[in-house]
């Protein structure tokens, strides 16, 4: 089985969560989905989910000289030249902090097209093209 169809079960090491908001984009756009494996700090530069109280939330890390910054791509990152935005304040924390909130890193993430046919909410129906009637005319 692939390890989307898993995602969330028992006993699979991958969860799957929903974005639910644009401050991710353009990695992630809302409604799509992350698949996320535990992890109890910092590994690499990726997506990561955070837990602070029963708050989950999904951000980009970076390592910055030994400090990790968390960032929103659209609110942080200019789109075009890929670099910090001049007036970004991003959180900045130290791996040790970074490890007390940290609950996994995003392995893959699955961009939405269709989202109530993904859940099953709603069957996909080709839509039904008709001709015009020919007719032969005789003369």
């Amino acid at each position: 089985m692939s390890a989307l169809a898993l995602a969330g079960t028992a006993g699979s090491r991958n969860h799957l969560k929903r974005i639910d908001h644009m401050g991710l984009y353009p990695e992630v756009r809302r409604g799509d989905y992350v698949i996320w494996q535990d992890v109890a700090g910092f590994v690499e530069e990726g997506l990561y989910v955070t837990h602070v109280g029963d708050i989950e939330q999904v951000y980009l890390v970076q390592n910055c000289a030994g400090r990790l910054r968390l960032l929103w791509p659209e609110r942080d990152i200019d789109p075009e030249t890929r670099r910090l935005k001049p007036d970004a304040k991003p959180q900045e924390c130290s791996p040790s902090e970074f490890a007390s909130c940290c609950r996994g890193f995003v392995v893959a993430s699955v961009k939405m097209h269709h989202e109530a046919a993904f859940l099953g909410r709603e069957t996909l129906k080709t839509p039904v093209f008709r001709s015009p009637r020919k007719t032969l005319h005789h003369a």
